[in-house]
């Protein structure tokens, strides 16, 4: 784009900063997201610091995340709270868990995302009461986990496409012995060829 005079705009910068995050480029993502108002003018958005604050935290680079999430022009928003909450519980870093997973529930009390996180690191660390206490509050506010879904589009040239959803144990499908076949088939070939 420099070389054919094109002026990225807020919006290419969020594409620019996203692949950065999702390929562990820090340190350019950090320079490019520096540039946006140095070299063109253009004000970080919160979309922008939220996009920074899960590529620092997809490194491990907490603090710093943390830090710049302090920085986002208002008040952080969920998705950026939700991305450091995850890099937390990847990381290992209870203390700062805790203290986004507390912000998170008073945002969003009967949201079950950060007390699962929450709840997955404690047990992870082996503070088997913290666990018990988290899920007697989930109890107590009414919160339940959502059962996690994947979905498949099913269909060929000639008809049209349906949706397919499918959660872990659910035989409810009426081509769930196929489904299931198909799914062993996969994981045995996927280990052959590793």
């Amino acid at each position: 784009m420099k070389r054919e005079g094109v002026k990225p705009d807020s919006i290419t910068f969020l594409s620019i900063l996203t692949a950065c995050g999702r390929n562990g480029m820090v340190d350019i993502g950090k320079q490019i997201f520096d540039s946006m108002s140095t070299e063109y003018q253009i004000e970080p958005s919160s979309e922008h610091y939220s996009c920074m604050v899960d590529m620092l935290g997809r490194a491990g680079r907490l603090e710093e995340a943390e830090q710049l999430m302090g920085c986002t022009p208002g008040w952080p928003g969920l998705s950026m709270l939700q991305s450091l909450l995850g890099a937390c519980t990847i990381h290992g870093n209870v203390e700062m868990d805790e203290r986004v997973a507390e912000t998170l529930m008073e945002m969003e009390p009967n949201e079950s995302g950060p007390y699962v996180l929450m709840s997955n690191l404690y047990a992870e660390k082996g503070k088997w009461e913290k666990v018990a206490k988290l899920r007697k509050i989930m109890r107590q506010r009414g919160v339940r986990k959502e059962v996690g879904f994947s979905w498949v589009d099913v269909g060929d040239i000639n008809s049209s496409m349906s949706l397919h959803g499918f959660s872990s144990g659910d035989r409810s499908h009426p081509q769930s012995d196929e489904i299931c076949k198909m799914a062993v088939y996969l994981g045995l070939r996927m280990k052959l060829l590793r």
